[in-house]
């Protein structure tokens, strides 16, 4: 009885601090912020249709040129499915990004426009479809990702209209790795040495000259390392202005707007952990440790999917409501357990993306020598005198949520496993972030 009574009043507290957190995302100042955030991307999507140069339509034209000679999902490595590129979305996104057609420009800023032209004598399907029209000629067929913000068009078009593909891909790249490093540094400035082993292996993971090239993978890449510079940089001024969960929030809302359902998970999960991490060498007690982080999961969730919702509410209202039949499907669809009319298993799916993962020697190799090496420094400070700190068992929080988003949307992680895997490297963060976390050297200052 006593111990049942324990738990319940843990429980509680556990509830009450979620709720008093997420009562901060609703404060003024919050809810500013995100109203600011939500118009500055409308904003940007409409400023990307004010510009145009013919070096833009040319840097387009022979951007699709190269990736249609790469072919639709070459591997950089191959065998490995997690050194597979995306180039068929590659291809689309900037069709999309590159698009002159006559409309309206709040159509075009909500529409996800792209030319589609038909194939010409000796042209396959995919020649076809890598033809990069100005729109001029049909837009047929350009309204089937409306149900996407196509957020990556304003900077995508300003590359393009300075640089061609090729180059715009290297300083992707260059600009991924200079945010990595920077994360890094802050690591080492606050401390959090013990968990460059984690973000090593993690990042690894995602396979980073993958993600820095691919047009598609590098927009949640990109904001996942954003957003581990500002927590590290100014977790406590974010804490003191807004509250985290509203930043979460506001990750999760450009997540959405960049992003074209790659791996999103990572932006909220690295963040997360290094945020845990942070917090562990504070005051903060077990309760308010699990509270936060379920508040900023629950945030993170609330700022993709409101961000999503607002998108079908607006492409609604400028191309008429039938199109939420379109929306309605694709949801449907993507959250069911079959794909080409035969049927799923949710959990078969699951192993599938782990698979990516796990059925590489290489992988499992540095996974198990990070594990060990870490466990190792882990067990030698405990002998050392150190103590159990259950406040890191938070990590078990960001650790279980890919499982979930890949049971839940089995028909996605299936159709796409060589990019969908990559939210599983949110586990591997969280997981490998607590093994060293668990133990505390000497008493909190």
């Amino acid at each position: 009885a006593g111990v049942q009574s324990a738990v319940q009043q843990l429980l509680h507290e556990m509830l009450t601090q979620s709720v008093l957190h997420l009562i901060v995302v609703i404060s003024v100042g919050a809810a500013a912020l995100l109203l600011a955030a939500v118009l500055m991307c409308i904003g940007c999507n409409a400023l990307a249709f004010l510009i145009d140069t013919p070096q833009m339509r040319q840097n387009a034209w022979q951007g699709t040129q190269v990736l249609c000679s790469d072919g639709a999902t070459p591997q950089m490595v191959g065998g490995f499915k997690s050194a597979q590129l995306d180039n068929f979305t590659a291809v689309l996104m900037i069709k999309t990004a590159a698009y002159t057609g006559q409309q309206t420009l709040m159509e075009k800023a909500l529409g996800g426009y792209r030319a589609e032209l038909a194939a010409e004598e000796g042209q396959s399907g995919w020649e076809a479809f890598c033809t990069y029209g100005d729109g001029s000629q049909t837009h047929d067929g350009g309204l089937s990702y409306t149900r996407y913000w196509h957020g990556y068009t304003l900077p995508l078009r300003l590359l393009l209209c300075v640089m061609d593909l090729a180059n715009s891909q290297m300083l992707l790249y260059f600009v991924q790795t200079a945010l990595f490093a920077a994360v890094l540094l802050l690591m080492a400035k606050r401390g959090l040495c013990r968990v460059m082993p984690a973000l090593f292996l993690a990042y690894f993971l995602i396979m980073p000259m993958a993600a820095g090239v691919c047009l598609q993978y590098a927009p949640a890449t990109l904001v996942m390392l954003l957003a581990c510079c500002a927590v590290l940089a100014w977790d406590e001024k974010i804490d003191a202005a807004v509250g985290l969960p509203a930043f979460f929030a506001l990750v999760g809302l450009v997540t959405n707007f960049v992003d074209l359902l790659t791996f999103p998970l990572v932006t909220l999960g690295f963040p997360l952990a290094l945020l845990i991490a942070l917090r562990l060498k504070t005051e903060d007690s077990v309760c308010c440790v699990f509270a936060r982080t379920v508040a900023c999961c629950a945030c993170w969730a609330l700022g993709y999917g409101g961000m999503w919702a607002l998108k079908w509410v607006l492409a609604g209202a400028a191309f008429g409501w039938e199109r939420f039949y379109g929306i309605f499907t694709q949801i449907f669809l993507r959250v069911s357990s079959e794909s080409g009319g035969e049927q799923l298993s949710r959990f078969g799916v699951l192993k599938m993306n782990l698979d990516v993962i796990l059925a590489k020697k290489s992988y499992l190799l540095l996974m198990g020598a990070t594990g060990f090496g870490v466990a190792l420094a882990s067990v030698s400070r405990m002998i050392r005198g150190a103590k159990i700190d259950m406040r890191a068992l938070a990590l078990l929080v960001p650790a279980a949520v890919p499982f979930i988003w890949c049971i839940v949307m089995a028909n996605h992680s299936f159709d796409h496993t060589y990019f969908t895997y990559r939210n599983m490297t949110m586990a591997v963060m969280a997981l490998y972030t607590l093994i060293p976390c668990i133990v505390r050297e000497k008493e909190i200052q």
